[in-house]
């Protein structure tokens, strides 16, 4: 819990992280996405109760790089990330986002992240991923479905949505 100017108590909005978050504080070859992702965790991450999931875990240890896999792992561990466990609920979720068009069947992990973060009530999601989340289209179609199945509307966003954009805009 946190006091704004009036006294009032306010409580930090959840942000669950796609895999794209963490990889990206060690992807030299984008250098100012790197660069705002690592000020990011630096100075704003900490305005944030912060979300991972198995999903995240699960992709990390697929990369060949074994240093940079222990990298992002480290920063995980680093920082206070909850982790969150993928259901039937989000599965089915996930699978109704992929059906009805909101994210491609080629992305199922996109789909799970997306679900996993809707089941758990989290507000928001960061992704650096313009192509398949981060983007109008799949937006409105994943609150339209989130609405129509009970659950929540999520704020989708780049880091510097949440905060990131002082230190650089891509």
């Amino acid at each position: 819990m946190r006091y704004d100017n009036h006294n009032v108590m306010t409580q930090k909005i959840k942000l669950y992280l796609d895999t794209s978050i963490p990889s990206a504080y060690f992807d030299f070859s984008k250098p100012m996405r790197q660069h705002v992702t690592e000020q990011w965790f630096l100075h704003e991450s900490k305005n944030y109760r912060l979300y991972v999931s198995t999903v995240t875990i699960v992709e990390i240890n697929r990369l060949q790089n074994e240093s940079k896999r222990d990298r992002i792992i480290a920063l995980i561990d680093e920082y206070p990330l909850s982790l969150l466990e993928a259901t039937n609920v989000s599965d089915r979720l996930a699978n109704l986002y992929i059906n009805q068009g909101a994210i491609p069947a080629s992305e199922p992990e996109d789909a799970q992240h997306i679900a996993i973060a809707s089941v758990n009530q989290i507000e928001s999601l960061a992704s650096w991923n313009f192509k398949h989340i981060v983007s109008i289209n799949p937006i409105k179609k994943i609150n339209q479905i989130n609405a129509s199945e009970g659950f929540g509307i999520i704020d989708i966003g780049s880091l510097e949505v949440f905060g990131g954009a002082k230190y650089g805009n891509l």
